[in-house]
């Protein structure tokens, strides 16, 4: 649940356990913080922001668990604080889809869209409008073309004068000025907005659309509108302002003398249909109907099967029980998922966990995560949650298995209280074995959020290894083991000769997969031969490598909060809290900047936890052949080595490669780098998915298990 410090880096291993790629938000507890440190709390690892703000102190008194029936999941919404955007959201159902008008008397319905068919649906606003061509596929060129600027883009289809036509539209923009620099910046855009006349006011769709079709025919965008009210009104044009507004009256005044204009009420809520392509390629060239609203208009979409889920294109094309919402908020489009509470509480545990866990850590995740949710209140103005990491995550009905429904079904109504108030049930993926104090993470106690020992060695298990090599040319890296083969030789060392298996293997800087953060150095080729000079096991969410780091790289990490000056040349633990998390950590000997110690994580360019050793290989200890011992740092001193011969040269090279007393190699280098060595996936307060998993394993139950991590909390129910 608690995300709140998101995931850093996506390596491929979360597939077979907790979400162990995700950290939960450190939301809801009071902060011995300013202000300025509380908003930094909030965010993902990358990037803060204010997502999570202190909460009251725990009462004693006796509290009420609070009652949720059904809970409101944000997909798309901008709060101001919390951004998550979608200029128009594509819709479907397996059984058909209905969408219809929403307001306090019920629902009308405005739109029956048969099994499988799209919608698109978005909320009016600001344009930008390319020229009008008779060409579909010069307009799906135009609008591939926008997109891949990274503009937001549709494409009407309108018959105008009994011709089909084409117009491509960048947005909706929430501002006018919003509108108008995307229109300057394409060669015969015009600026259009949601201002429109009322053509008609109609009792029966057909009326109204014999209306539009006349109106259209004379070359003026009419489109039939469906008010709050349930009749039908023709909205024509689509100014963005008032000046706009009249010039079009005089325009069709002139053509059409006979039509009668009155103003549109601003806050009258409306929805129009029209017809659309889609815009990006791998749609089929066919139309499809889009339906667009204004005012105070609400839409609710829901599956003709009161069973069955409506399908969000553009939200990873995951499906939702329940129905939508979507609104006009903040200027711009919100899409709310609302369903039961018990149905919401699936899919968390289908997002979070593995089907193959025991029954018993399923059920502490159901009670952590109805824990949270309850806790929340109304946190995004008309949403209780959001779908992502800093709440709880959320895909969807496609990930829901049964030993999920058991596990929340049978835990129906169980919270965790601490004092008679609910607790703020933190979880995360990974403890490293032992979870952190609450004054490891914010610096103040928290009296259920305790440092324990935590079972969470699982996630190591099937993890292959992977060979640390060296090639003749001096380049090193990590090679999976399924790429590479012993030849029974060795160097003049002793260190074994692997060669390749396959063409184009790649070889990374550390010993997991991730295209983004961990790309490939070079590559090798079908018995292309290396040294290989040590192994380690696959990063897991229980012990990772992340690294090696250029320290120029590092200090541009650190920004403000390297307060040494110079180069970056030094960077240490300098204290450690009672689970070994860094407390603090210092550069060039000076303590960097960080609001509260888990902080350290995001300073350092996202690292899975706090819990690390840093290694420098810019410096080391040489043992001369006289028994004098020298320290070296980086390149401040020349470093001679002794080859077979005897003979004796400076080693100019970037990496030099040291066997150590024990026959181990190291690799140091002439500029300083910095590797970070850890265990634990998160924050590490209160309860680790995969200790959890591991308690399961040797005979918890869910009430032990929670005990276990927040310490002299009470199970109460509902």
């Amino acid at each position: 649940m608690m995300k709140g410090i998101k995931r850093p880096f996506l390596s491929e291993e979360a597939s077979s356990g907790a979400s162990n790629q995700t950290v939960r938000p450190l939301c809801g507890i009071v902060l011995k913080m300013t202000a300025a440190a509380a908003l930094l709390l909030s965010g993902s690892i990358g990037a803060p922001e204010a997502a999570l703000a202190a909460a009251p102190a725990i009462p004693a008194a006796q509290a009420a668990v609070p009652k949720l029936d059904t809970i409101r999941v944000a997909l798309f919404i901008d709060t101001g604080k919390y951004v998550s955007r979608a200029s128009a959201v594509t819709l479907s159902a397996d059984a058909g889809l209905t969408l219809s008008l929403r307001g306090a008397a019920g629902v009308t319905p405005a739109y029956q869209a048969a099994a499988k068919e799209q919608v698109r649906v978005s909320a009016d606003g600001y344009y930008a409008l390319l020229p009008e061509t008779a060409s579909a596929a010069e307009a799906r060129t135009q609008a591939q073309q926008a997109a891949a600027g990274g503009a937001d883009a549709g494409i009407v289809q309108n018959t105008a004068r009994g011709k089909q036509a084409y117009r491509v539209y960048l947005g909706p923009f929430a501002t006018k000025e919003e509108a108008a620099a995307a229109a300057a910046a394409r060669p015969g855009a015009v600026l259009a907005g949601p201002l429109r006349w009322n053509a008609g006011t109609y009792a029966a769709a057909a009326e109204a659309q014999a209306q539009a079709a006349a109106i259209a025919q004379a070359g003026f965008d009419a489109n039939v509108a469906q008010l709050s009210a349930g009749s039908y009104a023709v909205l024509v044009g689509g100014a963005a302002d008032s000046a706009g507004l009249e010039a079009l009256r005089a325009q069709i005044a002139a053509a059409l003398p006979a039509v009668v204009l009155t103003p549109m009420d601003a806050a009258q809520g409306y929805v129009l249909l029209r017809t659309e392509l889609a815009a990006d390629a791998d749609s089929a060239a066919q139309p499809l109907t889009a339906m667009v609203f204004g005012g105070n208009a609400k839409l609710w979409a829901a599956s003709n099967d009161p069973q069955g889920a409506v399908y969000v294109k553009e939200r990873f094309g995951r499906m939702y029980r329940g129905g939508l919402e979507l609104s006009l908020h903040n200027h711009r489009l919100a899409v709310i998922n609302e369903l039961p509470f018990q149905q919401y509480l699936y899919a968390v545990l289908g997002s979070e966990l593995n089907p193959a866990w025991p029954i018993e850590a399923l059920k502490a995740q159901a009670v952590a995560a109805r824990t949270y949710a309850l806790k929340q209140g109304v946190k995004y103005q008309i949403a209780h949650v959001s779908d992502t990491t800093l709440d709880q995550s959320y895909k969807g009905m496609a990930v829901e298995f049964p030993a999920a429904l058991q596990a929340v079904d049978s835990t129906a109504g169980e919270v965790l209280t601490y004092n008679n108030a609910l607790i703020d049930p933190l979880y995360y993926s990974n403890a490293g074995g032992q979870t952190a104090d609450s004054t490891e993470v914010w610096g103040n106690e928290v009296a259920y959020l305790k440092s324990v020992s935590s079972q969470d060695k699982g996630a190591e298990e099937g993890k292959k290894k992977w060979y640390r090599i060296v090639l003749p040319n001096g380049m090193s890296g990590y090679i999976h083991s399924d790429y590479a083969r012993d030849t029974g030789l060795k160097n003049p060392a002793g260190l074994p000769y692997y060669e390749s298996v396959q063409d184009g293997v790649n070889v990374r800087p550390a010993p997991y997969v991730d295209n983004a953060g961990n790309a490939a150095v070079f590559k090798v080729d079908v018995r292309d031969r290396f040294v290989v000079i040590g192994e380690e096991t696959e990063s897991n969410a229980y012990a990772w490598i992340r690294g090696p780091y250029e320290a120029s790289e590092m200090k541009k990490r650190l920004g403000s909060a390297m307060t040494a000056g110079g180069e970056l040349q030094r960077l240490e633990v300098t204290k450690r809290g009672v689970s070994g998390r860094a407390l603090e950590v210092a550069a060039n000997g000076q303590p960097l900047a960080a609001a509260y110690p888990d902080a350290l994580r995001t300073l350092l360019g996202g690292l899975p936890s706090t819990k690390f050793e840093i290694e420098e290989t810019g410096r080391y200890t040489i043992l001369g052949a006289d028994g004098t011992v020298r320290t070296q740092s980086s390149s401040a001193q020349p470093v001679y080595t002794s080859g077979g011969g005897q003979t004796v040269q400076e080693h100019r090279d970037e990496e030099l490669f040291l066997l150590n007393a024990d026959g181990t190699v190291r690799v140091a280098t002439r500029s300083p780098q910095f590797v970070f060595r850890g265990t634990g996936f998160g924050h590490g307060l209160g309860m680790s998915q995969w200790g959890a998993k591991g308690y399961a394993e040797l005979g918890y139950d869910y009430h032990k298990i929670l005990q276990t991590y927040y310490i002299g909390v009470s199970i109460s129910k509902g």
